[in-house]
């Protein structure tokens, strides 16, 4: 069961721990624009929806909810609808009195615009914020309490106060702080009525601050549900992945009672891909907020496998990311290896293919092959089962051997004490997607001063893509945001492309941050403060800036979240109304106001003069 929360009623539906997790998303229509807004409301329903936002930013599309809700009553929908707020809390006591619930950032409620400078605050001036916080969101939930109103306090990390910043930093502990701060105020008057959600882009961040809120909560008597997501995730199947490895890390602790997929898409598509992550991350039992095991690998390996290949030819070399020069194989002629190249092969065909690649390439064999494929690459290592390692009486000399454990069962005191006295041995995690078996196989390690090198090795059965992605993602994502595994296998036996299962890996260590083998975009889903066309725009910035792979660029709808989300980003596209966009280098607005069609070669010029590159 998951972590235990208290009930909070939202209209029809009830949040709470004892109920499946609730499936939302949020409109991305202007919010005067009544028909368009129940449209789409209507399509996230019909979807799977249980919950529909609606950014309310100013007082009158505050009002303009009532409208909004009646039509959907009226058309038969009884779904609760949510207002979202920001800098405006005359807008959020309006929105209050017409909708289920509404969403609060603490970051812009009562503090003023965050600068992102480096401001100092004595202890006067900081308490004195803190009692104007208190008032005015007093005032506010006074209004909800009469209307029957939940309430969100949704903290972004794009968008923490300066007063915040001043004592915590841009941090997980600020993003709690931030939390607290509001949930305290909650507790003095009674309000229970409460969900939280700590978001980043970054999955670490997210994660880090969620689990810290929990333990934080725990300290002080709190239960509140918690709204899970990752803000900003982009498009596409790297939106997908990367929110994936964030939620499903919490989901698989017990952490989460609704969530959300922020992709830059039509927010109908964001619904089958919460509700599987749903249905792939029901967890047994709750353990605690995090339980604290960290590792320190900062650049795991890949492991390509190319069993199902056979021979390791041009092709398969080429899909895999080795290459030649003038693009073909000479005879004797080395491969080399770019960045998307992975550091092992896998393959149980043995031939002078092998010979080609690179010195540097490991070369992985079963080990009945060993001795035969050294013939072909001196780099070769063993792959043996735990079974025949614990028996082997000579360790082959000058390679590491790869000990496959393929559940806790083989996991035992005797295989520890082998590999304490073997420590160039390497251990193959074989669990599958069981993500609870993969953190206690760490917690034994720990606990048996085993320091080996580890590998996760996922067997992925199935032809369907994406949701083998999806699982993938959820349940190994966190083994490496907590930096624990030094390499990731996975295996898709049914899918006769050898790149799709190396794509994955790749893309699952690029959203957890360990490794960066492509250009990174971030990009918020939009909504009703989005006034230009954001997906046309990710898509113009995305063709432009692809072949970049050491960049992340941020594209943005508007200045809500976007200057704080772009703080780790090289670059920022952010829309700023009447077809216009700025420009940001980090944080730092450069371009103001560029026209949308001459946007995209503005970013051009600004990164070669910054990057020193060919435009």
């Amino acid at each position: 069961m998951r972590r235990k929360t208290i009930p909070v009623e939202i209209g029809r539906l009830t949040l709470s721990s004892e109920k499946p997790v609730m499936i939302q998303s949020m409109l991305n229509t202007p919010t005067m624009d009544t028909e368009a807004c129940v449209e789409q409301a209507i399509r996230i329903i019909e979807a799977g929806g249980e919950l529909v936002r609606i950014t309310a930013p100013g007082v009158r599309e505050a009002e303009n909810l009532k409208r909004i809700h009646a039509a959907l009553r009226a058309r038969g929908y009884d779904t609760p609808l949510s207002a979202d707020i920001h800098f405006t809390p005359d807008a959020a006591m309006v929105a209050a009195q017409y909708v289920e619930k509404v969403r609060i950032n603490p970051g812009n409620f009562a503090d003023k615009r965050a600068t992102f400078r480096n401001l100092t605050y004595t202890d006067e001036e900081y308490a004195a914020e803190l009692e104007l916080l208190r008032e005015k969101f007093t005032a506010f939930l006074e209004v909800c309490r009469l209307h029957g109103t939940a309430v969100r306090i949704g903290t972004n990390h794009g968008s923490l106060s300066d007063r915040i910043m001043s004592r915590y930093g841009d941090t997980p502990a600020g993003m709690v702080e931030s939390t607290m701060e509001y949930l305290r105020v909650c507790r003095s008057v009674g309000f229970d009525a409460v969900v939280i959600s700590l978001k980043s882009s970054d999955c670490r961040v997210m994660v880090d601050a969620v689990r810290l809120l929990v333990q934080a909560m725990e300290r002080e008597g709190m239960a509140y549900p918690l709204h899970l997501g990752v803000t900003e995730a982009g498009e596409g199947e790297d939106g997908r992945i990367r929110s994936a490895v964030g939620i499903g890390a919490l989901l698989n602790e017990g952490i989460g009672d609704t969530i959300r997929v922020s992709l830059t898409e039509e927010p109908e598509a964001e619904i089958p891909v919460a509700m599987a992550l749903a249905d792939l991350c029901a967890c047994p039992e709750y353990e605690g907020g995090g339980d604290g095991l960290k590792g320190d690998a900062l650049r795991p390996e890949l492991v390509a496998d190319l069993s199902v290949a056979g021979v390791v030819d041009e092709e398969v070399s080429r899909a895999v990311g080795f290459t030649a020069e003038g693009d073909s194989l000479v005879t004797g002629a080395r491969l080399s290896a770019g960045r998307r190249a992975p550091e092992w092969v896998y393959t149980e065909q043995l031939g002078p293919e092998l010979s080609k690649l690179p010195e540097t390439t490991g070369v992985l064999v079963p080990l009945a092959l060993f001795d035969m494929a050294h013939v072909y690459h001196r780099n070769t290592a063993p792959l043996c089962r735990a079974e025949e390692y614990g028996t082997m009486a000579e360790l082959p000399d000058a390679s590491p051997v790869y000990v496959q454990v393929d559940t806790l069962e083989m996991w035992d005191e005797a295989l520890a004490e082998r590999l304490k006295a073997d420590r160039s041995a390497v251990l193959v995690l074989a669990f599958g997607t069981d993500c609870r078996a993969y953190r206690e196989a760490y917690r034994r390690m720990r606990r048996w001063g085993v320091g080996n090198r580890t590998v996760v090795r996922l067997v992925l059965e199935g032809t369907d893509r994406d949701g083998l992605s999806l699982a993938a993602s959820a349940h190994t994502g966190g083994l490496f945001l907590d930096r624990l595994p030094d390499g990731l296998w996975i295996t898709a036996p049914e899918i006769p492309d050898v790149a799709y299962p190396l794509d994955l890996a790749r893309n699952i260590l690029q959203s957890a941050g360990v490794r960066r083998y492509k250009a990174e975009f971030i990009s918020c889903p939009g909504c009703g403060r989005t006034l230009f066309d954001l997906q046309g725009a990710v898509a113009r910035v995305k063709a432009a800036f692809a072949h970049l792979d050491t960049l992340k660029i941020a594209v943005m709808g508007c200045v809500v979240n976007g200057p704080g989300e772009m703080g780790d980003a090289d670059y920022g596209y952010v829309g700023a109304g009447n077809g216009k966009v700025n420009l940001y280098r980090g944080r730092r607005m450069v371009r103001a106001a560029v026209p949308e069609a001459e946007a995209v070669e503005a970013l051009r010029e600004l990164i070669a003069e910054g990057e020193n590159i060919n435009k």
